[in-house]
């Protein structure tokens, strides 16, 4: 290598090392500031931890290229601090002696006596082992002023960014009360432009009686008594996979298990600059795991839990049928959003998931695994009008041969529309049939000013709204 470069590499390389602490001290300004704004709604679920660190994250990287351009501000001087160092002992007393004034400038007397050394050096012989330490005295000095100043002055500006970051959140978390309807107005943040249409179906969900009504049901058992929801919901008991031995490895995948982590994951996680890396990549699912090839089956414990006369064993996920004809076009449809923001709601309070069919001349599927990761496919349904014909039976059909199947035989089902249609068919009528004698309950929303008695029948209860 040539050796002219070896300085400039090693100067590049420690101000890379230099650059990543401004990064990771950043970061965690950021955390800490994030954390500190919305430590009351953390803690009442009204804003969870990832959620805010998607949010953080956003921001960190959004701003970071300002950290690389206010490096620079000192890069001009750090060159010319390390053309000095490399410098002979005459040409380095000649910088001396032309930078007096421009040094005494930047730093005063007490920090570099600039002309203390000049009369120092005119006292000693070039060369000698005095000169040579003196000469390092004034460089150490001059290096450690240097870096003080440059880190000041990031440290000012990282300040700088968390504050800005502290006023959009302050004024987001201000209109979120600790309780109530305040986890909608947070999931809304990145969709101020329909926030106040969305509030407005969230303001109908508690005008709504027949609304309430349905929701209560939802969420109790159908003899009153309260649930107790798991993470299982919908899944059978005797079909809970776990990874089978550790010995089995199949190669690797990515996602964001923490529990089969390859070892150099593990790297990115302790060492604190490269952190937001990791984070970024566990958000997206995109960390290296080991996969295993077999698996087994358990079955869930049966415990009585204190106070409650139900075992641990869950209610399975909510199926909605929704009409998005022509004819439920206007207030219908306000109510029909509503009543889906409410249901979609509950999911992620008692952790079921929600599978939306929506119907009119053909079926449209949105599956809603947890509300706030799944919020914007929500929003863009709720964002569309409502055209077309109305046909129930394919979203029928489609709702049996979900049941049938065993991760969805436990689950409940809505149908929201104004039921104008024409009478059941047999093939329907059997279909059915056959769930109902897994115990399905279905329950409707009847929106309709002459409503098809045979489709209103097969609701083990139905609400009518107007």
């Amino acid at each position: 290598m040539n050796c002219g470069l070896l300085p400039t590499l090693m100067n590049r390389k420690t101000e890379n090392i230099r650059l990543k602490e401004l990064h990771r001290i950043y970061y965690d300004k950021l955390q800490k500031t994030g954390y500190g704004i919305y430590n009351e709604q953390l803690h009442n679920q009204i804003v969870k931890p990832e959620e805010l660190d998607t949010d953080i994250l956003l921001y960190f990287r959004k701003t970071l290229p300002s950290l690389q351009e206010f490096y620079s501000k000192y890069a001009s001087q750090w060159e010319y601090y390390h053309e000095i160092q490399e410098a002979t002992d005459k040409a380095f007393y000649h910088f001396l002696k032309n930078s007096a004034y421009p040094l005494a400038m930047r730093y005063n007397l007490v920090d570099l006596n600039v002309k203390y050394y000049i009369d120092r050096f005119e006292t000693l012989k070039p060369r000698s082992h005095e000169w040579k330490r003196l000469r390092d005295l004034f460089m150490d000095k001059w290096f450690n002023l240097l870096s003080n100043n440059e880190v000041h002055y990031q440290i000012e500006h990282i300040d700088s960014l968390c504050a800005d970051f502290y006023k959009i959140h302050i004024a987001l978390c201000n209109n979120l009360p600790v309780r109530g309807g305040s986890r909608l107005i947070w999931l809304l943040r990145n969709h101020k432009h329909l926030a106040e249409q969305i509030l407005e179906y969230d303001e109908l969900i508690r005008k709504s009686p027949a609304i309430r009504e349905l929701i209560e049901v939802l969420g109790k058992k159908h003899d009153g008594k309260q649930k107790k929801f798991r993470m299982t919901a919908g899944i059978r008991r005797e079909k809970i996979i776990t990874h089978g031995s550790k010995s089995d490895i199949s190669g690797i995948t990515v996602g964001n298990d923490l529990n089969s982590l390859l070892p150099i994951e593990y790297c990115y996680l302790s060492d604190k600059s490269l952190q937001p890396l990791f984070f970024e990549r566990f958000i997206e699912r995109k960390l290296q795991l080991i996969d295993y090839k077999s698996q087994e089956y358990r079955r869930l414990d049966e415990k009585k839990v204190p106070g409650f006369d139900i075992s641990e064993e869950t209610e399975g996920p909510f199926i909605v049928c929704i009409d998005t004809s022509g004819s439920m076009a206007g207030r219908r449809e306000q109510i029909a959003k509503s009543a889906l923001l409410a249901i979609a709601q509950l999911t992620e309070q008692q952790h079921r998931k929600c599978f939306i069919i929506i119907f009119s001349d053909d079926i449209e599927c949105i599956e809603i695994a947890d509300f706030g990761t799944n919020f914007d496919r929500l929003v863009d349904f709720l964002c569309q009008s409502f055209h077309g014909g109305t046909d129930l039976s394919p979203a029928i059909n489609y709702t049996i041969d979900l049941i049938l199947k065993e991760e969805y035989q436990e689950a409940d089902v809505v149908i929201v529309s104004d039921f104008e249609f024409p009478p059941m068919n047999k093939e329907l009528q059997k279909g059915i049939h056959l769930i109902k004698e897994n115990e399905t309950r279905i329950y409707g929303l009847s929106m309709g000013d002459d409503p098809e008695q045979s489709f209103i029948e097969i609701c083990d209860r139905c609400w009518k709204v107007k």
